[in-house]
């Protein structure tokens, strides 16, 4: 009975389980890319690639990575890439969004794209999701299985400072909580910070002080690029007038949206919309 006992894992307790890492899927498609494929590649979501011959290269302030025939590269949230190819070849991309993993966090650590290292299991589902590409729920459920298990070969490639900076960051309790979801629901409207403040139920210094350590920026900056980011998706993925996307988002004015979108994105919304997919 004891060896026995001895056998059974330890159950995980709730506030350590990360019941809330799941990737919400924005955009996927197998096109044909070329020397056309020459623009800006800074997104408020994550990339997935996976090219069928060699030929396209994404740069950074790092230097240029190459995507290799066959192997899933990733591209963090909000990094300052910027892609080219020589020649047509077929491009498989996923937009997606890890919930769970905070941007503050990903800017630190996750500078340059990320070449994940080979796993037959892992490359035959990408064979598999991109021969069978659809949107019915079986499809999407493999297609977040295959980034969930994308994101996990990507911390193994990372220091353990990183990974332990992670799991606090998901264990622990959030005290500005609160705010972020506040924010999230009203990204529509005003949001001052002393009405951030009242929901979590601080003073403006004291709230304003813990947010940026738990999160990385000013309040009014994250605000700023939550509006960009949720601009952005509807940019790609809908035909709305840009002028209904900046009053839906919060912003004053189409002006004021173009401006504060180019300085976070490097290009206008009317560029992003052109480029900004593939």
């Amino acid at each position: 009975m004891s060896s026995r006992a001895e056998t059974i894992p330890r159950p995980i307790r709730n506030a350590l389980a990360p019941h809330d890492l799941l990737c919400r899927i924005l955009y996927a498609d197998l096109v044909t890319i070329g020397p056309e494929w020459n623009h800006p590649l800074c997104n408020p979501f994550w990339r997935l690639y996976v090219n069928d011959d060699d030929g396209a290269t994404v740069s950074c302030p790092a230097g240029e990575i190459p995507l290799p025939a066959g192997r899933i590269v990733l591209l963090p949230a909000w990094g300052r890439f910027h892609g080219t190819c020589i020649r047509p070849l077929r491009h498989f991309y996923v937009h997606f969004d890890p919930l769970g993993f905070a941007g503050e966090w990903s800017k630190e650590y996750l500078e340059q794209p990320v070449l994940l290292a080979p796993n037959v299991l892992r490359d035959q589902t990408v064979k598999q999701i991109k021969a069978t590409l659809s949107s019915t729920p079986m499809w999407r459920l493999r297609m977040q299985a295959l980034l969930l298990e994308c994101l996990a070969g990507l911390l193994d490639q990372l220091p353990a400072e990183a990974i332990d900076r992670l799991n606090r960051q998901i264990a622990g309790f959030d005290p500005v909580a609160p705010a972020l979801r506040h924010i999230e629901s009203f990204l529509h409207s005003r949001l001052p910070i002393a009405s951030l403040a009242k929901v979590c139920g601080v003073s403006v210094d004291h709230f304003s002080r813990v947010f940026r350590a738990r999160v990385g920026q000013t309040p009014t900056r994250y605000i700023q690029e939550r509006r960009v980011a949720v601009a952005a998706e509807r940019l790609i993925t809908g035909d709305d007038d840009i002028t209904r996307i900046a009053a839906d988002t919060g912003f004053a004015n189409r002006y004021h949206f173009t401006r504060v979108f180019t300085n976070l994105m490097s290009v206008p919304p009317a560029t992003y919309r052109r480029t900004g997919r593939v």
